[in-house]
């Protein structure tokens, strides 16, 4: 039985309630205080639904990229309302709710009016929206935004706490002054400490589930801490008259706030489900072939999903090698080509709606998916007979519907999406519970050729497409709902996901990030270079080449703008000379040469030595200098269709397969392969319109690959492929064997379909591609009989049009660049010195 404080006078209001067995009646007058008690339940359950909102306002707040963008706002918004509605203000009338008067008595119980209770309700969202708009306005985390914004929380709590209290319809509310500065102060403190925790973890991406957990509860607290203060200083005087059951009752109140609770913890639960989706696809992913966007902003930050991963697609499950030896790598023609396809997506993107249809009737021909099996390699079926489709040029559909899905999935056009960065990263090094599986690659970095690595190093692997992109791209990346990273705090997660070492990523990343900022091409003048061929298994070979720029030989930038022709009459002099040749005859003629003369031997001397001081290793001079200059394109000034040519005079040496790859700090061994491919790839290169028509020559039939029964049944059709030979003399002599001849495999591949493709109608209007012709490779073959003399017309011979024609053209072929051509003359210098030493002996 509740005790009754007497007050002044007035009419009294009589309450005969039973109690046990006694009838009890209470004389309350309007005024009177009315002593509470408070039901231990309702207050742990409204600290509980304070804290669902809380974690619930901050796991979307997490996921928050920028104040730009319908995604951000939604987030916002959703966030707002969960702070606001759930954690302040479903906390309010649940705690309320444990105030229980007259040990429970229905008549006296606390009663809401409508429109205060409504007007309690969206304060508190708008104060809250306000706050984390704010907060997201600039980068980075600031002592005076996180107080701005805690100031403003916990103004929301109460403000809103006493807006609500005012909604009591049925007793007037009086405070103490103390209670109500208590209570401000533990929400404003407590809100900005909880809020600055949060922001820090997540500027720097290390905001886990269980620390956003934690920061929760502060959060909670602050809103709890607040209103139980509050309310331990509140008193409660009856009005004139008690009041029915009216506005918004005590019971109707619970079933709201619940269902408000619900909400949010059906979105917690929801967020986890893909926070897990992600985990568990980043764990497949790493025993996969993967493609990854790599994307700098203009600070140096990385873009990053909201769950702290790269933006990738699958592109297969693994590479099918067809041989035992055969190793994805970047030596591999198949990564020359994706290589070339990257730097020229124009020349690619049109093709990409037939290769989903040709990998589409591929899946759907088969009973398991072809491309993803490890025991089975994609076939067509083409006039009523299996014709093997090598899986190199699947890869190569797959790699460009990947690039494209990754497109789609970043809001960029493809052609903007980045180019191949030239390496592979193994993945799969490390399992999760940070154990090692056969060793892992970040060990062996030292010995590793900038990921060229047998695939037992890892599960996976993993390709990254990579740009800079300017500071409005990157704008409009984080309002679709990406993030910007610093290496240094998201590299720990990301190699988590992936299973690799931190350490072994965070090099990549760098490297990536200098290869970007670097300039990839040389500067316009005269420049001394070193060709450095080493052996490797297989046929392969490696060269000497710049370790921030992979394009790049080792080189020295004369002052000369160009060589004039007494200086190339020097030039010649030291033709097939070794470096301490050319160095002593360089000193000899300086001795009694004239003063114009005199310098550029200094100048070249000077040189020789800074490449010597460059290479820093004995094998230089060993090294022959080539007298034939070579023009390489350069970096353009004024007008951009300006294409200039470098004057580059070259040293070439074979060096031992048993040198070490970093000659130094500056230098590697990388893929010679790669490297001539590289040479075709600058900028306004006339080499991508010849890599387009030999992609479509490849390509443009795929998705017709099953004809009609009319085509299988060998019937006649409108147009008929006579036999047109696509082999020139340097085509027929080429070896597979790079010792025998350095063209390229996609030079080899592309012939070797024109020469398949003209003898099979399987070409349709359609098939012939985007120039809407046949493509011929170098050279077109005539056969020319004689016309006997026609016995009633003689020689006459009256041409007249047969109602259809077709134009044929030829798709020229890549020129050879300074590359091809040192490695064609190296390697015919080669065999003569082997056939010398075979004669001798």
């Amino acid at each position: 039985m509740a005790d009754i404080i007497p007050s002044s006078a007035g009419p009294s209001l009589l309450i005969r309630t039973l109690t046990g067995d006694a009838l009890v009646d209470f004389n309350l007058m309007k005024g009177d205080v009315v002593r509470h008690q408070f039901n231990p339940g309702y207050v742990v359950l409204s600290y509980l639904v304070s804290f669902v909102g809380c974690w619930t306002t901050l796991t979307l707040l997490h996921r928050r990229t920028s104040h730009r963008g319908y995604f951000n706002w939604y987030l916002l918004l959703a966030a707002a309302v969960s702070m606001g509605a759930v954690a302040i203000w479903a906390m309010h009338f649940i705690g309320n709710r444990a105030i229980t008067m007259l040990d429970g008595q229905r008549e006296l119980q606390i009663q809401y009016s409508a429109g205060y209770t409504g007007g309690s309700f969206f304060l508190p969202i708008c104060v809250v929206s306000i706050a984390f708009y704010l907060l997201s306005l600039p980068e980075g985390v600031q002592i005076i935004r996180i107080a701005v914004v805690g100031i403003l929380t916990g103004a929301a709590v109460c403000g809103m706490h006493y807006l609500g209290q005012g909604g009591i319809a049925n007793y007037y509310v009086s405070y103490e002054w103390p209670y109500v500065l208590g209570s401000a102060l533990i929400a404003v403190t407590a809100a900005t400490v909880a809020l600055g925790i949060f922001f820090y973890l997540k500027h720097t991406w290390t905001n886990n589930w269980w620390k956003r957990a934690l920061c929760a509860a502060l959060l909670a607290a602050a809103v709890s801490g607040m209103h139980w203060v509050a309310t331990v200083g509140t008193s409660y005087r009856l009005r004139r008259q008690a009041r029915k059951a009216s506005g918004l009752g005590r019971q109707g109140t619970v079933i709201i706030v619940l269902c408000l609770a619900f909400g949010c913890c059906i979105t917690l639960i929801t967020f986890a489900v893909i926070g897990q989706r992600v985990k568990s696809r980043s764990a497949h992913q790493a025993q996969q072939v993967v493609l990854a966007s790599v994307v700098f902003d203009p600070e140096g930050k990385l873009l990053v999903t909201p769950e702290g991963t790269l933006p990738s697609r699958k592109i297969a499950k693994t590479y099918l090698e067809e041989t035992y030896d055969e190793i994805f790598d970047i030596d591999h023609s198949v990564f020359s080509w994706l290589y070339r396809a990257s730097h020229h997506w124009p020349g690619v993107v049109d093709l990409i709606p037939r290769m989903k249809a040709h990998l589409r009737a591929t899946q759907e021909g088969k009973s398991s998916i072809p491309w993803t099996d490890e025991t089975t390699c994609p076939r067509t079926v083409l006039d009523g007979e299996e014709d093997q489709v090598d899986f190199g040029t699947t890869f190569k559909e797959l790699f460009c519907v990947a690039a494209s899905e990754l497109a789609e999935a970043t809001q960029e056009p493809l052609e903007r999406l980045g180019v191949l960065f030239e390496s592979i990263m193994f993945t799969g090094t490390i399992d999760r519970g940070q154990k090692k599986k056969g060793g892992s690659r970040g060990d062996n970095l030292s010995n590793a050729e900038h990921g060229q690595l047998h695939s037992s190093f890892g599960r996976g692997q993993l390709l990254f497409l990579v740009r800079q992109a300017s500071r409005q791209d990157a704008l409009r990346l984080q309002a679709g709902g990406f993030s910007f990273a610093a290496l240094t705090n998201i590299v720990p997660s990301l190699a988590h996901s992936m299973e690799v070492s931190p350490n072994e990523l965070s090099i990549q990343l760098h490297q990536i990030q200098r290869n970007l900022s670097s300039e990839s091409m040389l500067a316009p003048g005269v420049h001394l270079a070193c060709y450095v061929l080493r052996p490797k298994v297989h046929g392969r070979w490696d060269v000497l080449i710049n370790r921030d720029n992979k394009n790049l030989l080792p080189s020295v930038h004369l002052t000369q703008s160009s060589l004039s022709s007494w200086q190339t009459d020097i030039v010649k002099e030291l033709d097939n000379m070794t470096a301490s040749e050319c160095y002593l005859y360089l000193q000899d003629r300086r001795s009694h040469a004239e003063s114009q003369e005199e310098t550029f031997l200094a100048e070249l001397d000077d040189a020789i030595s800074s490449l010597a001081g460059q290479i820093d290793h004995p094998l230089f001079q060993e090294a022959r200098f080539l007298a034939r200059p070579f023009s390489i394109p350069c970096q353009t000034s004024g007008s951009p269709r300006n294409l200039q040519k470098a004057t580059v005079m070259m040293f070439r040496v074979i060096a031992d397969a048993h040198y070490s790859s970093p000659l130094n700090g500056r230098f590697e061994f990388g893929s010679s392969r790669l490297f001539r491919a590289q040479q075709h790839v600058y900028p306004r290169s006339p080499d991508h319109g010849a890599f387009a028509r030999q992609v479509h020559l490849q390509f443009a039939g795929l998705a017709e690959a099953k004809m009609s029964t009319s085509l299988k049944s060998g019937q006649s059709s409108p147009i008929r492929l006579s036999s047109v030979s696509a082999a020139s003399p340097t085509a027929s002599s080429i070896s597979q064997s790079e010792q025998q001849e350095p063209r390229s495999r996609e030079s080899q591949a592309t012939m070797a379909d024109a020469r398949s493709l003209s003898k099979k109608p399987t070409l349709g209007n359609k098939a012939h591609g985007f120039f809407g012709g046949i493509h011929v490779q170098r050279e077109v073959s005539v056969d020319i009989n004689e016309v006997q003399d026609h016995p009633k017309h003689g020689r006459d011979i009256e041409l007249s049009p047969c109602g259809a024609h077709s134009e044929v053209s030829v798709a020229p072929a890549d020129i050879d660049t300074f590359a091809d051509e040192l490695m064609m003359l190296m390697m015919e210098e080669r065999r003569q010195q082997c056939a010398k030493r075979q004669s001798s002996s």
